[in-house]
């Protein structure tokens, strides 16, 4: 309720307002709908593989109906193949429906969305290089929550627990490259403004606020603590609890995060914007447990076939809580390679995943030196949307080019106005040049890489 206000109020009676807000106990400001699914998914965590689908079938049937009803797209898919929501009985009739591909949702959005209030638009370009739109509801949000935190508190995270944030952000400057948010009770560290000659205002800013916590992308922690180390070998990080999310997480990296973060206990998940697949860690083992009250995941090889046991398959997806677009048997393009059905240590009858091929880490290098995680570079407003395909360039210090595919010839406006939203995300350190293409290659595993760095940098897919 709060952040829509902020929206329609006087910044400076929103700030007042977030600031009176934030005497409230973390734990009070949150929705009773948060609360019901905290405490739904408490005891359904433990539920038996039989109850488990028997609650995946019912809600199964419903979304494919919802869609069914709702859209003219899903109606329209269906119908060609000749299915109907009520030919669903069982999980296995799933595979009886056709797929959805990101392409699609671009060609056609509104055929395969629903018109409902307060629905938002939102855009992301994801682990493949590929944007596309969909529409969320404001409330899908809680719920994303209420999983989220569910998870972490199989390590010991608590809603009040003050935590520091180093997730792409862009706050403060050079000379003091964080904020503090009150509100939240967290520490904002600038992912922009990370060298060796500020990293001991990072380190300043956490004494001074003392987080237990830190949330943030792999590869930005990993070069804190590079940094760290380098100024002082037996310098160590404070943080009680690691929170890692949204790339790819390296056994080199671990590594690296237990000697700065000695007795911390670490953590991380494979998810979406689209709010598909949700994967934590276990708490007694680094293998991923998707939860299935988020989603119905299957793992499927090239022939549509789902793989077996520690094969690697293509991550297809069924949301049961996407009411604006629903994605249904949609195609992510990550790979992840199968695991058991069941938990041996936790006992949590949730599919495994041994091994995920998601979001790739990669950087660019600036002409002062900076990396810049290409997680930072995730665009989550318009600019994109025009375009079909796009990617990253680099082979030199300081010098990025942006290809792009576009749906249509781009006006002058449309590319100045993507343009300087990257300059703004890269900084006054990266020349960035836009050039139009007709294509843009695959990987040899058939992935659309989102940064081609061609530098001989130290943080790379394939090497510590």
């Amino acid at each position: 309720m709060l952040r829509a206000l902020k929206n329609h109020l006087p910044a400076p009676l929103a700030k007042s307002l977030r600031g009176a807000v934030s005497l409230v106990p973390a734990r009070w400001r949150k929705p009773p709908s948060y609360w019901r699914w905290r405490r739904f998914l408490a005891r359904a965590q433990w539920w038996s593989g039989d109850e488990i689908e028997r609650w995946q079938i019912e809600h199964l049937r419903s979304v494919i109906a919802f869609a069914y009803e709702n859209t003219t797209g899903y109606r329209a898919l269906y119908r060609q193949a000749g299915v109907h929501p009520r030919d669903i009985q069982c999980l296995a009739d799933v595979r009886r429906l056709p797929f959805v591909t990101k392409s699609m949702l671009q060609a056609d959005l509104e055929a395969f969305s629903v018109r409902r209030p307060f629905r938002e638009y939102v855009t992301t370009g994801g682990s493949t290089g590929i944007p596309f739109g969909f529409y969320k509801l404001a409330g899908e949000l809680s719920m994303e929550e209420a999983f989220m935190h569910t998870g972490w508190t199989w390590i010991g995270w608590r809603p009040d627990m003050p935590s520091a944030v180093l997730r792409g952000g862009v706050v403060g400057s050079t000379e003091k490259p964080w904020e503090f948010d009150r509100y939240r009770n967290e520490l904002v560290l600038s992912s922009y403004h990370l060298t060796e000659a500020n990293v001991a205002e990072y380190l300043g800013a956490c004494d001074r606020y003392a987080p237990a916590v830190i949330h943030a992308y792999p590869s930005s922690l990993n070069l804190l603590c590079d940094l760290v180390a380098e100024r002082s070998p037996k310098s160590r990080l404070p943080f009680h609890i690691v929170l890692l999310g949204s790339e790819n997480l390296y056994d080199w990296q671990i590594s690296k995060f237990e000697t700065l973060l000695p007795g911390a206990r670490m953590f991380s998940w494979y998810g979406h914007m689209e709010m598909a697949v949700l994967a934590p860690w276990c708490e007694h083992r680094r293998e991923n447990h998707v939860w299935p009250f988020y989603g119905h995941m299957e793992l499927l090889d090239s022939g549509g076939r789902e793989v077996e046991q520690g094969r690697l398959g293509e991550i297809v997806a069924t949301s049961f809580h996407s009411g604006a677009t629903p994605f249904i048997r949609y195609r992510t393009m990550d790979m992840a390679e199968k695991g058991s059905q069941r938990c041996p240590d936790c006992g949590r009858q949730f599919r495994l995943l041994t091994k995920i091929s998601g979001r790739a880490q990669e950087f660019i290098v600036t002409s002062t030196g900076r990396y810049i995680s290409m997680t930072a570079m995730n665009m989550h407003d318009a600019i994109f949307d025009n375009l079909r395909q796009f990617q990253f360039l680099q082979d030199a210090p300081g010098v990025i080019r942006f290809l792009f595919i576009p749906k249509s010839p781009l006006s002058l406006d449309q590319q100045s106005s993507i343009r300087v939203g990257l300059q703004r995300k890269l900084g006054d350190d990266v020349k960035c040049e836009l050039r139009e293409v007709n294509e843009i290659p695959r990987t040899r595993a058939g992935k659309c890489r989102f940064l081609d760095q061609r530098l001989p940098i130290r943080y790379r897919d394939d090497q510590p």
